[in-house]
């Protein structure tokens, strides 16, 4: 709670997209493709080397056979938080689709 006495959100957790730096470097270094769409320039994908698919917007997925080998990965970021007596609340949820 900030002074005032209004609740703040405090963000945990970091969208793992091509668009950060790491990610897209380690995509890269397997010669995976990062690069948007000339209609979507604002979704950065990874793409197999020298070919237009499959542009997966995200750089972790559990089950991505295609790209697992240009460095698309399944192992988590794993985040900690101790919880305070100044947390009030929780909220979860998922991102866009």
């Amino acid at each position: 709670m900030s002074v005032d006495g209004s609740l703040s959100a405090i963000k945990l957790t970091v969208d793992l997209k091509p668009t950060l730096p790491g990610e897209a470097e380690r995509i890269k270094q397997c010669n995976g493709q990062v690069h948007a769409l000339k209609d979507e320039l604002h979704v950065n994908r990874v793409w197999l080397p020298n070919e237009n698919s499959p542009g997966l917007a995200m750089t972790r997925a559990f089950g991505d056979f295609c790209l697992k080998d240009f460095g698309v990965i399944a192992v988590p970021e794993i985040t900690h938080r101790q919880l305070t007596s100044k947390d009030q609340l929780i909220v979860m949820g998922l991102g866009k689709f």
